[in-house]
């Protein structure tokens, strides 16, 4: 199975987006809306207002029953705009691979901005399918050494060097990439 069809298992066999869909309207984003996985990792905001304390225990009951976290973290806290915000993520193993799912809980304008990075990209993309691959290539170095993660380079870090700087391999990408 390719990475994108253990997601979808996750996501629709294992009941994670029925579950969510108690809580809200889950919108899936990141590298698997735009068909660019390069590692077990889910992000899924989910439009919820409303969101309270009690429902993230619940929510974090059904994480924690289902798939047996690893790792758990679940929060609420004030971003940048000093709007609300719930996340909670997990790590588990599942289907003997250790998966990384992100939820977030934000209203729709946030979700929405979300979404139209994610089209965008993937509509530079179409125009060049070899950037596809090349974004692809890129992350999987990264890991490989260690580097992709949230307080080292992350998947904006990547696209913004492929599509904008026009970098493709690990050597350059560490020595000539320059963070917007």
């Amino acid at each position: 199975m390719t990475i994108k069809e253990q997601a979808k298992c996750i996501l629709y066999d294992h009941g994670l987006l029925a579950e969510l869909g108690r809580y809200g309207t889950p919108h899936i984003v990141g590298s698997y809306r735009m068909d660019m996985m390069a590692w077990n990792d889910l992000d899924i905001d989910i439009e919820n207002e409303n969101m309270s304390l009690d429902k993230l225990y619940r929510l974090s009951q059904f994480v924690i029953d289902k798939f047996h976290p690893i790792w758990y973290e679940a929060k609420e806290e004030i971003n940048s705009e000093h709007k609300t915000v719930w996340f909670q993520g997990f790590e588990a193993f599942i289907g003997n691979e250790l998966w990384n799912v992100d939820l977030w809980f934000f209203d729709k304008d946030t979700i929405k901005l979300a979404e139209e990075y994610c089209d965008k990209i993937v509509m530079q993309v179409k125009k060049s399918p070899e950037l596809k691959e090349q974004i692809i290539r890129l992350k999987k170095e990264l890991i490989a050494h260690k580097l992709y993660s949230f307080d080292q380079y992350t998947s904006i870090d990547v696209y913004h060097a492929v599509l904008n700087q026009h970098i493709t391999d690990i050597k350059n990408f560490l020595t000539d990439y320059v963070r917007a």
